[in-house]
């Protein structure tokens, strides 16, 4: 009996300390997550840090973004008016000056009343100078005008996507920082043995995250001087009324504010080749491609490229152009094909690139880049876009001809093809092929700036179409130039004199004329007539 409390009492106290045990147990592993807790805990708290900060800089960006289209916006709307107020003012100029000539034919409306010719010629006079004077004021206003708009466009649009580029990283940085957090809180649920693959990936991406976000926000969003903006635009108000050497000087202000300022130096390259080939803005005409003006036109154009990154049209066009007068012909028809990748629908570069190939003695491929040049104009929307683009073309076979004389034939081929279908844009393509007749320049006459030519034209078929290329030397020397506002395109049966008068702007006094006539796309002569003493 006296055994059995005792029996009792150990129990009890085996009982207590197995239950001691098993709570030493439980504590242990207890004790062991917590400090791990603790530290994964507060790396997600870090994490979380960076990813508000992250945030804020994701919504800054995103609203400087928005803040740069409204403005892009803005200018789009002031460079579209500047745009229309020069050509307003261009078809008013046009208007005036055709009323005035046909007033200047009238005869006085009472012959026998006196006329004080003197006051009122002289008074006519001041005020048709005055009316000049205004005109050209207002044309250097819109101008200068239009050209800042465009710029200002162009250098906001790029800002802008600066910052659209800086907005979409941060999105993936935050993607990407959210991947991170996912693995470092996923190990809380991982035992001992598991959690490092798991969560050094999840540490080394945290990491990487926030060394990117820096980088993302340390990367310089690209942004146009104001000042080197007005520049350019004062340049490009005297490139456009031909006073070169002032444009240069311009283009070299802007530069020397923003040396990264692309638009500064195609300006600046398409000046200063136009101090030794003035009139190239208006017919691709060379003079001399050798001076040092023309060498720093070369260099600015390759300057261009590489600060556009290959991605600059004008930049590559030009550079194409330069290269193509030095004959470096597999350089030019590289940067044209670059500029055909930067812009597909630019009908100018194909046909740049077919005179390229031409040049190189690749007919076929010429055509074919020709034939998709051509595709992409449309004559029904802007006729005289089509004509241009036609003229220069003309020109540049011109050009190849002169320096590439084993490819005459090709380049005489190439020549009657666009002639041909020029002539069916201009008149339609109604399947015409009769020949026959004879045409002959009965005379021809230069003066102040105006051609006037009669074409005498016999037994030729009912209702042929007669196109007519007038061509422009500049210097005794250089190749001819074919000049948009030189070619008559008309429907024409049996015999008759054709008379065209024409007026026109060049700089370099032209010292030979050359006209040649097609008849249903066939050519059936070429004439020549003088020109005036060469200025050039």
């Amino acid at each position: 009996m006296s055994l059995e409390p005792e029996t009792a009492a150990a129990e009890a106290a085996a009982v207590e300390a197995d239950a001691t045990d098993a709570d030493v147990a439980d504590e242990g592993p207890t004790e062991e997550r917590d400090p791990f807790k603790r530290r994964v805990a507060v790396v997600l708290a870090v994490l979380g840090v960076l990813g508000a900060w992250i945030g804020i800089l994701h919504q800054d960006s995103a609203n400087q973004e928005s803040f740069y289209a409204r403005q892009t916006t803005r200018t789009a709307v002031g460079s579209m008016a500047a745009n229309l107020d020069q050509e307003t003012l261009a078809g008013l100029a046009t208007d005036l000056a055709a009323e005035s000539a046909a007033l200047a034919g009238l005869a006085p409306f009472d012959s026998s009343a006196p006329i004080d010719s003197g006051g009122d010629e002289a008074s006519e006079d001041l005020a048709a100078g005055a009316d000049t004077e205004r005109q050209e004021r207002l044309a250097r206003t819109f101008t200068r005008r239009a050209e800042f708009e465009g710029l200002s466009r162009k250098a906001l649009a790029e800002t802008r996507v600066g910052y659209n580029n800086r907005t979409s990283q941060f999105e993936t940085v935050l993607t990407t920082l959210a991947v991170a957090l996912f693995l470092v809180g996923f190990t809380l649920v991982l035992n001992r043995r598991t959690r490092p693959p798991v969560l050094i990936p999840g540490l080394i991406l945290a990491a990487y995250v926030a060394g990117w976000a820096l980088w993302i926000h340390a990367k310089e969003i690209p942004a146009t001087a104001p000042e080197a903006i007005a520049a350019a635009a004062d340049g490009g108000e005297h490139l456009a009324f031909g006073e070169f050497e002032a444009a240069v000087d311009d283009y070299t202000r802007a530069i020397e504010v923003d040396d990264d300022f692309v638009p500064a130096y195609n300006g600046r390259a398409l000046a200063s080749f136009q101090v030794s080939n003035p009139d190239f803005a208006s017919t691709l005409a060379i003079v001399d491609t050798t001076t040092p003006e023309s060498r720093l036109a070369a260099s600015d154009a390759e300057t261009a490229v590489a600060l556009g990154q290959d991605q600059n049209f004008n930049s590559l066009l030009l550079s194409g152009i330069f290269r193509f007068h030095d004959q470096d012909y597999d350089g030019a028809e590289r940067r044209f094909r670059q500029a055909v990748e930067v812009n597909d629908q630019a009908p100018e570069a194909y046909l740049a690139l077919a005179v390229t190939e031409l040049a190189q003695g690749d007919q076929p491929g010429a055509l074919d880049e020709l034939a998709s040049g051509v595709e992409l104009l449309d004559p029904a929307a802007d006729s005289s876009e089509a004509r241009q683009l036609a003229a220069d073309l003309f020109t540049l076979l011109e050009q190849v001809d002169a320096a590439q004389r084993d490819v005459s034939e090709e380049v005489a081929g190439v020549r009657e093809l666009l002639a041909a279908r020029e002539t069916e844009l201009a008149l339609g393509a109604d399947g015409r092929d009769a020949t026959g007749g004879t045409v002959a320049l009965d005379a021809a006459t230069y003066a102040d700036g105006t051609l006037s030519f009669e074409l005498a034209y016999d037994d030729l078929p009912d209702d042929a179409q007669v196109a007519i290329f007038v061509f422009e030397r500049p210097t005794d020397e250089a190749p001819f130039a074919q000049r948009a506002e030189l070619a008559r395109f008309e429907t024409l049966s049996g015999s008759g004199v054709l008379e065209n008068t024409a007026g026109f702007r060049a700089a370099c006094t032209p010292v030979e004329f050359r006209y040649d006539v097609y008849v249903n796309g066939t050519p059936v002569g070429s004439f020549r007539s003088d020109g005036g003493k060469a200025t050039c």
